[in-house]
């Protein structure tokens, strides 16, 4: 029997086997025991809770959201440290150090706005009684306890209380009144989905509403990138984007992160400490709140973006910067 013979019965036995291995019937998941299935529907259903309350925190708590999310890309960036040029990704970072501290302020001037309500009232006990720790720890207790009681309002205050409980007594203390409010509700239906599939077969409405929203919203967009853009060529500097490596801006970032938690811990300190003497009111927080979120932004998002990269880029070498980028 010849070679060629051989090779052709070793290449058909091969593709046959992976006809075969093609052919088999996929494996089907077994359905486990009682007990596994009761922890996948709490896996499921806390999971579940999770994206509503990232929604909530993400829609209804925009700047404390994406605070977090700039927050977060801050750490990444801090997380290693690189010999390399930068990548796209931290150039965007980059170019959004100053949004971060505009977002980072705003969220300083709600929570000392939501000082200035009732919503800190054991916080501000406690600062009464010169316990500061304890006041900064209770300070975090009632900002949770406010995303609750806002929770409760809306949810049980207002549409369950207020809503869903008296239209349910209505319609089972009224069964005329039930029958008439099911004939309406199903009339009203019926109008509305006639007027949307009028509307819809025109479509000029949803073409409107659509072409609005799409050019604001990148108007938008455009808006932000330009601000990058700024960011990049002017604040950090573009010479330097070119002919530095990330560890010449990792230090930059570093430095601005340390500068903002001295500076937190310090207005912290300065508030609890005026508000016990008695010489602070509500009022003369919210000012001051204004003020240290504005030179939050100005003096440590801005100016220092731009000044450390200045005195950084001066003091060193772009060549060997380079160099060490090639090894």
């Amino acid at each position: 029997m010849s070679e060629d013979s051989n090779d052709t019965k070793v290449k058909t036995k091969k593709e046959k086997k992976r006809r075969e291995k093609k052919e088999k019937p996929p494996k089907v998941k077994k359905e486990g025991t009682f007990g596994q299935k009761i922890g996948r529907g709490f896996v499921v259903f806390f999971k579940g809770v999770g994206k509503v309350i990232k929604g909530f925190f993400k829609y209804c708590l925009f700047p404390f959201w994406y605070t977090g999310v700039l927050f977060e890309k801050t750490f990444r960036f801090l997380k290693t440290r690189s010999d390399e040029p930068l990548t796209e990704d931290d150039k965007n970072y980059l170019s959004l150090i100053p949004t971060l501290f505009f977002m980072f302020g705003l969220c300083i001037l709600i929570l000392y706005l939501l000082f200035a309500t009732p919503v800190f009232e054991e916080t501000k006990e406690l600062i009464e009684n010169e316990s500061f720790w304890q006041s900064v720890g209770q300070f975090f207790v009632d900002l949770w306890n406010g995303f609750v009681n806002l929770l409760e309002i809306v949810f049980v205050d207002f549409f369950w209380n207020m809503i869903v409980i008296p239209f349910a007594d209505l319609l089972s203390s009224h069964h005329w009144v039930s029958a008439f409010v099911l004939l309406f509700a199903v009339i009203l239906v019926i109008g509305l989905s006639i007027l949307i599939i009028n509307i819809a077969k025109k479509g000029k409405l949803f073409i409107f509403l659509g072409n609005f929203f799409g050019k604001i919203g990148r108007g938008i967009k455009k808006g932000h990138e330009a601000i990058k853009r700024f960011v990049l060529k002017y604040l950090i500097g573009e010479r330097y984007i070119t002919t530095r490596t990330k560890n010449f801006f990792w230090t930059n970032v570093l430095l601005q992160f340390l500068l903002t938690i001295i500076f937190i811990v310090f207005s912290i300190y300065l508030v609890v400490e005026q508000y016990q003497a008695g010489v602070w009111d509500s009022i003369a927080i919210m000012n001051f709140a204004i003020v240290a979120a504005g030179m939050l932004f100005l003096l440590v998002g801005v100016f220092a973006t731009w000044f450390f990269s200045l005195v950084h880029g001066v003091s060193s070498s772009p060549s060997k910067d380079l160099k060490a980028a090639k090894e």
